[in-house]
């Protein structure tokens, strides 16, 4: 605990993703209808998610385009917004993430299941 986990295109090919930052925040406040998004002065999101019985924070740079959260419990609940987020905004582009302890990139493939997605992380 005490980590945190990065997500982005994979730069690295080229890839970036397609959506705005406005796009992001109607796609969170339509799919889980009791969170909340506020931007900070630095062009950062601050996401906070009610996933099921789970309640989890994210944030996202969108002058970087990365999306970020803290190692919590359970990692299903920010894992399950990533992977929603990523499947109906950036469909078939390339993700990698990474952990701020050692910045090594790994594929990251939401085509996957839900919870092959969640398996797979960090696996």
């Amino acid at each position: 605990m005490g980590s945190s986990y990065f997500v982005s295109a994979d730069r690295h090919t080229g890839a970036a993703w397609p959506f705005t930052a406005e796009q992001l925040t109607a796609s969170v406040v339509r799919i889980w209808p009791q969170s909340s998004v506020n931007e900070d002065n630095d062009d950062t999101l601050n996401i906070t998610v009610r996933a099921g019985d789970h309640h989890c924070e994210l944030s996202y740079q969108a002058d970087l385009q990365v999306l970020i959260f803290r190692d919590q419990e359970p990692l299903s609940a920010p894992l399950t917004v990533v992977h929603t987020l990523l499947r109906e905004l950036a469909p078939g582009v390339p993700a990698v993430w990474w952990a701020d302890f050692d910045a090594t990139l790994e594929p990251l493939d939401p085509t996957l299941d839900l919870q092959q997605f969640i398996d797979d992380f960090g696996a």
